[in-house]
């Protein structure tokens, strides 16, 4: 590439440089201009009535069926439906903390002793590239990660049929936000009726809402994606030969912004032991919580929209469909509760209730040690096992 790629570095890293640990401007205007790419569709009043009335039979049913809270912190469940570019916008803020939390374990750390600048000679010198490129990822490391935040919000909102296609910790945690713009695309698109698809959604949002804002399931969550981010390590050599092989001359600037907004321009996971453990960990948790999810939906819909409903196969379908740019949360975050991890999480339900462990499974997330382990998601007779057993401290006859 001669001198091209210390060039295109050099005007990159004045474009993106910034001082801020964590530039959430880049992310919004990111963010918002994918989820407007296509005219943008207003909210009509009649969509925002009729959800809100679903949502409040969701929620009886809910309860009825789980028993579990419902609401956050006394306040019922509300619904807010918004165009894509308002749910991108709201849900940023929303995540604002955590996204920050994980952007400062993603950056790359700086090297304790910098390398000395290069001896003045009389020759015009062919820079290290390879040097090059490390300065100039840890420099605009903060926009990069911005970057991959806003591309991967940006895509859920044109995709997104509910609140929880991605989980992470968030403000107003009493809110489900909504684009009814898609629930009536999809619904659409498989010949469904809106009202019933509308309620579906409802009752598998409001269920995810009830565990996921529990204090001990949402920390367990932070804590453990909190760590899989600390296994992420910058890998520069990555991001030069990506940008070297992006097209036969110089990439374009398009080519360079979908490089940007690629896992893989930061680096990848470290394979250990510990990192073993925690992905273990996201995913048996993802799966308990896909999979309850499920269940409670099913048995919802089987009440009310009736037994054999498509709408469960239309998901389905949908879910396995997922773009690459959807998946970006996968690598970042180590937790998506996909298709897999549904009917994972599905088999220890059935598991547990043909095993006439009503009672159990309605404890399921009731306390932090009730959360089952990577072993046990796969045995559900263990899981069973280890919660009735006695505490330690009990007296013994």
């Amino acid at each position: 590439m001669g001198g091209f790629l210390p060039n295109m570095l050099g005007d990159l890293l004045r474009l993106l440089k910034t001082d801020a640990p964590f530039p959430f401007e880049v992310a919004q205007q990111l963010a918002e201009s994918i989820a407007g790419a296509d005219s943008p569709a207003p909210v009509d009043p009649l969509d925002r009535m009729r959800l809100e009335e679903l949502v409040q039979l969701a929620d009886l049913q809910v309860a009825d069926v789980t028993g579990m809270t419902t609401g956050v912190g006394g306040k019922p469940v509300a619904v807010i439906p918004l165009a894509r570019v308002e749910w991108a916008r709201a849900n940023l803020f929303a995540w604002r903390a955590a996204l920050e939390a994980f952007a400062s374990e993603l950056r790359p750390k700086p090297d304790a002793t910098p390398p000395a600048a290069p001896a003045e000679s009389g020759f015009d010198e062919q820079p290290d590239v390879g040097a090059l490129i490390g300065q100039w990822a840890g420099a605009v490391a903060p926009a990069m990660i911005a970057m991959q935040f806003g591309s991967m919000v940006g895509h859920l909102a044109v995709s997104t049929l509910g609140q929880y296609d991605l989980v992470l910790p968030r403000a107003n945690e009493s809110e489900l936000t909504v684009v009814p713009q898609n629930i009536s695309a999809f619904a659409d698109d498989w010949s469904l009726k809106r009202d019933d698809v509308g309620f579906y959604l409802m009752v598998r949002d409001v269920t995810l809402q009830a565990i996921v804002a529990r204090p001990h399931v949402m920390e367990r969550l932070r804590s453990l994606m909190l760590e899989h981010a600390k296994g992420f390590r910058p890998d520069p050599a990555a991001l030069e030969t990506a940008l070297g092989e992006s097209s036969d001359g110089a990439p374009s600037l398009e080519e360079i912004t979908q490089l940007l907004g690629s896992p893989a321009a930061l680096g990848q996971v470290t394979d250990t032991p510990e990192h073993r453990r925690v992905t273990a960990e996201l995913a048996s948790i993802a799966a308990a919580i896909g999979g309850y999810a499920e269940w409670v939906t099913r048995t919802v819909a089987e009440r009310t929209i009736g037994s054999g409903t498509p709408i469960a196969a239309a998901l389905r379908r949908h879910r396995l469909g997922r773009s690459e740019n959807e998946r970006v949360a996968d690598a970042l975050f180590g937790l998506t509760i996909d298709q897999a991890a549904i009917d994972r999480g599905d088999a220890f339900v059935r598991g547990v209730l043909e095993r006439g462990a009503e009672r159990e499974l309605a404890s399921l997330f009731v306390v932090p040690e009730n959360l089952p382990t990577p072993a046990e998601i796969d045995a559900p007779g263990l899981w069973i096992e280890r919660i009735n057993l006695p505490p330690v401290d009990s007296p013994t006859n």
